[in-house]
Protein backbone atom coordinates (compact mmCIF):
# COMPACT_ATOMS: atom_id res chain seq x y z
CA UNK A 1 0.00 0.00 0.00
CA UNK A 2 1.43 3.36 -1.05
CA UNK A 3 1.06 6.20 1.45
CA UNK A 4 -0.06 9.60 0.04
CA UNK A 5 3.01 11.25 1.53
CA UNK A 6 5.26 8.78 -0.33
CA UNK A 7 3.47 9.66 -3.56
CA UNK A 8 4.04 13.34 -2.95
CA UNK A 9 7.69 13.05 -1.89
CA UNK A 10 8.69 10.66 -4.68
CA UNK A 11 6.57 11.98 -7.54
CA UNK A 12 4.79 15.28 -7.01
CA UNK A 13 7.52 17.19 -5.18
CA UNK A 14 10.21 16.38 -7.78
CA UNK A 15 7.73 17.32 -10.53
CA UNK A 16 7.01 20.64 -8.82
CA UNK A 17 10.71 21.32 -8.26
CA UNK A 18 11.26 20.63 -11.96
CA UNK A 19 8.62 23.26 -12.78
CA UNK A 20 10.28 25.84 -10.52
CA UNK A 21 13.73 24.91 -11.84
CA UNK A 22 12.63 25.47 -15.43
CA UNK A 23 11.22 28.87 -14.57
CA UNK A 24 14.38 29.94 -12.78
CA UNK A 25 16.62 28.92 -15.70
CA UNK A 26 14.31 30.16 -18.48
CA UNK A 27 12.84 33.33 -16.96
CA UNK A 28 15.58 34.45 -14.59
CA UNK A 29 18.70 33.12 -16.39
CA UNK A 30 19.94 31.21 -13.36
CA UNK A 31 22.58 28.53 -13.80
CA UNK A 32 21.81 24.97 -12.74
CA UNK A 33 24.09 25.42 -9.72
CA UNK A 34 22.30 28.62 -8.67
CA UNK A 35 18.93 26.88 -8.98
CA UNK A 36 20.20 23.89 -7.01
CA UNK A 37 21.45 26.11 -4.21
CA UNK A 38 18.18 27.98 -3.97
CA UNK A 39 16.03 24.84 -4.08
CA UNK A 40 18.29 22.98 -1.67
CA UNK A 41 19.01 20.11 -4.04
CA UNK A 42 22.06 19.00 -6.01
CA UNK A 43 23.07 20.37 -9.38
CA UNK A 44 22.68 16.80 -10.69
CA UNK A 45 18.99 16.91 -9.70
CA UNK A 46 18.52 20.13 -11.65
CA UNK A 47 20.28 18.56 -14.64
CA UNK A 48 17.94 15.57 -14.40
CA UNK A 49 14.93 17.89 -14.28
CA UNK A 50 16.18 19.74 -17.36
CA UNK A 51 16.72 16.48 -19.27
CA UNK A 52 13.34 15.21 -18.06
CA UNK A 53 15.06 12.24 -16.47
CA UNK A 54 13.50 13.04 -13.09
CA UNK A 55 10.33 14.70 -11.89
CA UNK A 56 8.32 13.78 -14.97
CA UNK A 57 6.21 10.92 -13.61
CA UNK A 58 3.28 13.30 -13.28
CA UNK A 59 2.55 16.47 -15.26
CA UNK A 60 1.54 19.15 -12.78
CA UNK A 61 1.68 21.93 -15.40
CA UNK A 62 -1.87 21.03 -16.49
CA UNK A 63 -3.23 22.34 -13.19
CA UNK A 64 -3.39 26.15 -13.45
CA UNK A 65 -3.14 26.54 -9.66
CA UNK A 66 0.08 24.56 -9.56
CA UNK A 67 1.50 26.42 -12.56
CA UNK A 68 0.76 29.73 -10.81
CA UNK A 69 2.31 28.43 -7.59
CA UNK A 70 5.48 27.46 -9.50
CA UNK A 71 5.62 31.00 -10.92
CA UNK A 72 5.30 32.44 -7.41
CA UNK A 73 7.92 30.16 -5.86
CA UNK A 74 10.33 30.96 -8.70
CA UNK A 75 9.74 34.68 -8.22
CA UNK A 76 10.52 34.48 -4.50
CA UNK A 77 13.61 32.33 -5.14
CA UNK A 78 14.84 34.77 -7.80
CA UNK A 79 15.20 37.61 -5.32
CA UNK A 80 18.61 38.71 -4.14
CA UNK A 81 17.89 37.41 -0.63
CA UNK A 82 15.06 34.91 -1.00
CA UNK A 83 12.93 34.28 2.06
CA UNK A 84 13.51 30.55 2.62
CA UNK A 85 10.72 30.34 5.21
CA UNK A 86 8.28 31.78 2.70
CA UNK A 87 9.42 29.26 0.08
CA UNK A 88 9.02 26.43 2.59
CA UNK A 89 5.51 27.64 3.43
CA UNK A 90 4.60 27.85 -0.24
CA UNK A 91 5.99 24.39 -1.02
CA UNK A 92 4.07 22.94 1.93
CA UNK A 93 0.88 24.54 0.62
CA UNK A 94 1.56 22.98 -2.79
CA UNK A 95 1.95 19.54 -1.22
CA UNK A 96 -1.29 20.03 0.74
CA UNK A 97 -3.09 21.18 -2.42
CA UNK A 98 -1.88 18.10 -4.30
CA UNK A 99 -2.98 15.80 -1.51
CA UNK A 100 -6.36 17.35 -0.65
CA UNK A 101 -7.38 17.80 -4.30
CA UNK A 102 -6.60 14.19 -5.24
CA UNK A 103 -4.05 15.20 -7.88
CA UNK A 104 -2.16 11.93 -7.39
CA UNK A 105 -5.10 9.48 -7.58
CA UNK A 106 -4.55 8.59 -11.25
CA UNK A 107 -0.85 7.94 -10.65
CA UNK A 108 -1.71 5.91 -7.55
CA UNK A 109 -4.02 3.74 -9.62
CA UNK A 110 -1.28 3.23 -12.23
CA UNK A 111 1.33 2.31 -9.61
CA UNK A 112 -0.92 0.10 -7.51
CA UNK A 113 -3.60 -1.35 -9.85
CA UNK A 114 -5.23 -3.52 -7.18
CA UNK A 115 -5.83 -0.58 -4.84
CA UNK A 116 -9.31 0.90 -5.24
CA UNK A 117 -8.87 4.66 -5.38
CA UNK A 118 -12.62 5.20 -5.79
CA UNK A 119 -14.05 6.20 -2.43
CA UNK A 120 -10.58 6.47 -0.89
CA UNK A 121 -10.34 9.15 1.76
CA UNK A 122 -6.67 8.75 2.72
CA UNK A 123 -5.65 12.07 1.15
CA UNK A 124 -8.25 14.05 3.04
CA UNK A 125 -7.22 12.49 6.33
CA UNK A 126 -8.50 9.42 8.04
CA UNK A 127 -8.64 10.60 11.65
CA UNK A 128 -10.45 13.62 13.08
CA UNK A 129 -8.23 16.10 14.90
CA UNK A 130 -9.86 15.16 18.21
CA UNK A 131 -9.05 11.48 17.68
CA UNK A 132 -7.88 9.61 20.76
CA UNK A 133 -5.22 7.94 18.57
CA UNK A 134 -3.40 11.13 17.59
CA UNK A 135 -3.18 14.30 19.66
CA UNK A 136 -1.93 17.59 18.32
CA UNK A 137 0.96 18.95 20.35
CA UNK A 138 0.27 22.44 21.57
CA UNK A 139 3.30 24.61 22.10
CA UNK A 140 2.78 27.39 24.63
Amino acid sequence: MINPYEMISKSALPAFRAMVSKRLTDNYDFTQQEVATRLGVTQASISNYARKARGMMVNLEIDPNLAKAADQVAEVLSRENPNQREVLRMMTEVCDYIRFNHVMCRLHKDLEPDFRTEGCYACVGGLPLDSSQIKKKIIA
